[in-house]
């Protein structure tokens, strides 16, 4: 990863492409913020600088997950559905996530010190 993108206080991990684990729901791991139904479940997290968020796509379609927070801007792309990309924050502050296809779509990520 460059230089610019840990500037901005998170890393970018590629999108794995991996299946959903059955059994396996965002209420169950506090770092996993999934997109299911046309939102983010959970709509808020709190983590430690550098905990990993994974964002999880559970819906029939595409998402493209990004953050225009002044603490760091991060754009996934389109992720399919089915697939898991990790971000990990390395700078304190508050992030907003949005979906650039979903507008109304909005969670937020809480990185403590």
């Amino acid at each position: 990863m460059s230089r610019a993108w840990r500037k901005w206080g998170f890393t970018l991990a590629p999108v794995m492409g991996l299946g959903l684990l059955a059994g396996s729901s965002a209420a169950e791991d506090p770092f996993v913020i999934a997109q299911r139904d046309i939102s983010f479940t959970p709509r808020a997290v709190t983590i430690k600088v550098g905990d990993q968020v994974t964002f999880r796509n559970e819906d029939p379609f595409g998402h493209n997950v990004y953050s225009p927070s002044m603490n760091g801007v991060f754009d996934i792309g389109l992720q399919d559905p089915g697939t898991e990309t990790p971000v990990t924050f390395t700078a304190p502050g508050e992030f907003i996530i949005q979906c650039r296809i979903h507008p109304k779509m909005r969670a937020k990520v809480l990185v403590e010190p």
